[in-house]
């Protein structure tokens, strides 16, 4: 092996050092420690006086956004079923959302169908605080544990509201009368009564 040539001051200073054990180890990254020996090489004068006033103070505001409403329903018609899903955004934005479903089914399978939807959607735009209300009791308290679910047609829905629920996060469902969920059924009646033709 073969030694690079060190020039005339290197080589002096190799000499110098070869009597002594000097063992070089590459310090090893300390991320956190670097803020911290930032603020020792830089002291705050004695005579620098602290102050409670902050200029930038809207700056440094955080607003808090109230949740997204979402509202749910569902309308059966002779073709299938349709359903209604309405947000409401923190800014008091209204945005309607509808769907017709071509299979004919019950009406809790048409109100689970009608979450999904929502619920997916929500999932979607990673809206993740979320009050959910719908005028379906035993859909809304078969989600909050009240209720067992008992028909094995709901389960696969159940389990897959849960799963969506448990992806958002932040999210409360509630029961409301149907007076109280007016524009989501006033969708899905909408769709119900729309004949679309068929396509073959």
């Amino acid at each position: 092996m073969s030694k690079p040539v060190l020039s005339d001051q290197l080589a002096r200073w190799y000499l110098s050092f070869q009597q002594f054990e000097i063992v070089y180890i590459p310090q090893k990254a300390v991320k956190g420690q670097t803020l911290a020996n930032f603020l020792v090489d830089q002291p705050i004068p004695d005579d620098w006086e602290l102050t409670d006033e902050l200029p930038d103070e809207d700056a440094m505001l955080i607003e808090v956004q109230s949740p997204w409403k979402m509202y749910f329903d569902e309308a059966a018609h002779r073709g299938g079923a349709s359903a209604g899903v309405v947000f409401i955004t923190s800014q008091e934005d209204i945005l309607p959302f509808y769907f017709t479903l071509k299979q004919c089914c019950s009406n809790n399978v048409v109100e689970y169908q009608a979450l999904i939807l929502g619920l997916e959607m929500a999932v979607n735009m990673k809206q993740l605080n979320l009050h959910v209300f719908g005028d379906s009791q035993l859909v809304i308290n078969q989600l909050l544990g009240s209720y067992e679910v008992k028909k094995p047609e709901l389960r696969h829905y159940h389990d897959y509201a849960q799963k969506l629920i448990g992806w958002l996060g932040d999210e409360t469902l509630q029961h409301v009368r149907r007076m109280e969920n007016k524009k989501a059924d006033a969708l899905a009646a909408l769709v119900s009564t729309l004949t679309l033709p068929d396509q073959t």
